[in-house]
């Protein structure tokens, strides 16, 4: 699994969403799509597909609304693109001990906790996004995010091969470096910050589908 994600932050070009907002008649937005499509996208785009179709925005809201609620009193939650995603944030220092590329003992419990709207594996696509702060050079926190970031995907991957997690969820991962901070590096406690993970989750084909029958 750890050879497909030493490329993972190179732009893979454009992508066409289909998804038309003022149709009459129900169109699946991930029919058509493969794992492959979304592995050979760039982050930003996978961040935006599929486009949830106006009809169905109030249903993927509320249902978005309420898992990440779910998972306020344990993780730093956030909403985005209009709360139809929503995103986990875990501190890498939480995940690792400083500098090292191994889960740590307190990992899988941490990661663990994040698996229960993966249950249904057409209900989210997930999208993995390891950050670092500014420390080192470039080459450093790029191979550095790669490394901790094939820890992560790989026990995701675990989980699946016990059958805690079906196989036919979408997990897409990227090493994002120090490119995109979330605080100024100026302080011990802004670099820890910066220093995470995010968990995407983005509506999967059966919660747009349950909201287009819930109009």
């Amino acid at each position: 699994m750890n050879k497909i994600l030493s490329s993972l932050v190179i732009c893979a070009g454009s992508f066409l969403c289909v998804a038309n907002a003022s149709a009459q008649s129900y169109t699946d937005p991930y029919k058509g799509y493969s794992e492959e499509t979304y592995m050979d996208m760039d982050f930003e785009p996978n961040l935006a597909t599929p486009v949830v179709g106006a009809k169905e925005k109030p249903a993927v809201r509320k249902t978005i609304l309420k898992t990440a609620n779910s998972l306020k009193s344990k993780y730093t939650v956030d909403l985005m693109r209009e709360d139809e995603v929503f995103v986990v944030s875990i501190p890498t220092d939480d995940l690792f001990l400083p500098n090292d590329t191994l889960l740590n003992s307190r990992a899988s419990k941490i990661l663990s906790g994040v698996t229960a709207p993966m249950a249904d594996p057409m209900a989210y696509k997930i999208v993995l996004a390891m950050h670092t702060d500014d420390t080192g050079s470039e080459t450093y926190r790029e191979n550095l995010s790669t490394a901790r970031l094939n820890s992560v995907y790989d026990w995701f991957m675990g989980q699946i091969d016990s059958g805690n997690l079906n196989e036919k969820l979408l997990i897409i991962p990227f090493a994002m470096g120090g490119i995109m901070p979330v605080a100024s590096n100026d302080t011990r406690e802004h670099r820890r910050e910066n220093r995470r993970l995010e968990i995407y989750f983005i509506p999967g084909p059966s919660i747009i589908k349950a909201a287009h029958k819930a109009k």
